[in-house]
């Protein structure tokens, strides 16, 4: 391991049309003492070959070829490789503002913490303009003349993880802190929350500001459209182990960690309404309508879970537990109807 050095680990799997403004803007750091870990996740899309040739072009870039086996495994995969005293995790299709990586170990030095953590800016296109740069350091040198948020493990998971920081990117990491803690493997959804969750019951500290430096990609185009996938029941999957976890150990949070395993359900059958009731029978995705319906009645019996619920979730849970095929029915026209809306504007 390094002094003084940053590992930032990307995986990457048929990343091509993004990779390299990704790279880019990582080799662009003002912070300079880093290795870039390129994880190439079995791509078949030229990807790999692009890992490659970046990694000629710098040499503080390392390339691992592996066969697919998920994101998770691959960030895993790049925990393993490194050879910094502090690891960040960057997605192939995001990007960095060049002093993201320095804006977080001064955090990380300042306060003394084992997790540092900035804001985020949503990008809607394949790169960021020179605005959303310019907000991102201004938001840095805002950050920076404030106090830091300072929460010790406990405090990270009720005012961390069960308020949406449930991210594992724009973070920086002590390397010794994460010591054999791993990404659940075969899980695509909600497994960046367990991996913190892992590392607020080791009583980790993490320090917050609200410096903007990463930039997160979002592909718009086509989501109303995309079809449902079985990893989708992940975020169920991830949020009942959270569930059970902070019910044992931490308890004062117990009605919240239901609360939003029901949300986390009610968002993976909205998912699952994407799929007409034919669709459902036809592929078999009708079993993930009964266990989304099971798991709500196991939610719903903790006391005040329900109340603590968004008004419009609770009026969707009930009306979902009461007749879920049919609230499932309704949501696919509803979405139909969008889509044809949409379609219709362009």
């Amino acid at each position: 391991m390094e002094d003084g050095m940053v590992s930032i680990i990307v995986p990457v799997y048929n990343g091509a049309k993004y990779l390299e403004a990704c790279v880019e803007s990582l080799r662009a750091q003002t912070f300079k003492k880093l290795e870039i870990l390129l994880i190439d996740d079995g791509s078949t899309d030229g990807s790999s070959a692009l890992c490659d040739r970046l990694s000629v072009e710098d040499d503080r870039i390392r390339v691992i070829h592996t066969e697919n086996g998920g994101v998770s495994a691959a960030r895993n995969r790049g925990i393993e490789e490194a050879r910094g005293e502090y690891l960040s995790f960057v997605d192939a299709d995001d990007l960095t503002a060049p002093d993201m990586i320095e804006y977080l170990v001064r955090l990380m030095e300042r306060t003394g913490s084992d997790v540092a953590g900035c804001g985020f800016l949503e990008l809607r296109g394949a790169k960021k303009s020179d605005t959303e740069k310019e907000k991102g350091k201004k938001n840095g040198d805002e950050a920076d003349k404030d106090a830091s948020e300072i929460l010790r493990g406990k405090e990270f998971v009720g005012q961390g993880i069960l308020c949406g920081d449930t991210r594992c990117w724009s973070k920086l990491y002590k390397n010794k802190i994460i010591g054999t803690n791993r990404f659940p493997q075969g899980l695509t959804i909600g497994e960046d929350m367990l991996f913190l969750l892992g590392l607020a019951r080791k009583n980790a500290v993490f320090s917050r500001g609200e410096y903007a430096g990463y930039f997160y990609f979002i592909n718009s185009e086509g989501a109303m459209n995309r079809q449902f996938k079985d990893s989708y029941m992940d975020q169920v999957t991830c949020w009942r182990e959270a569930f059970f976890v902070i019910a044992s150990e931490y308890p004062q949070y117990r009605v919240k960690a239901a609360s939003l395993l029901m949300t986390a359900v009610m968002l993976t059958a909205g998912k699952l309404s994407s799929l007409s009731a034919e669709e459902r029978r036809g592929s078999g995705r009708e079993k993930y309508v009964k266990a989304c319906l099971k798991q709500l009645k196991e939610s719903r019996r903790v006391k005040g879970a329900w109340r603590a619920l968004a008004p419009d979730y609770r009026i969707k849970v009930c009306v979902f537990l009461i007749a879920p095929n049919v609230y499932l029915n309704l949501y696919h026209r509803l979405k139909k109807k969008g889509q044809r809306a949409n379609e219709s504007k362009r």
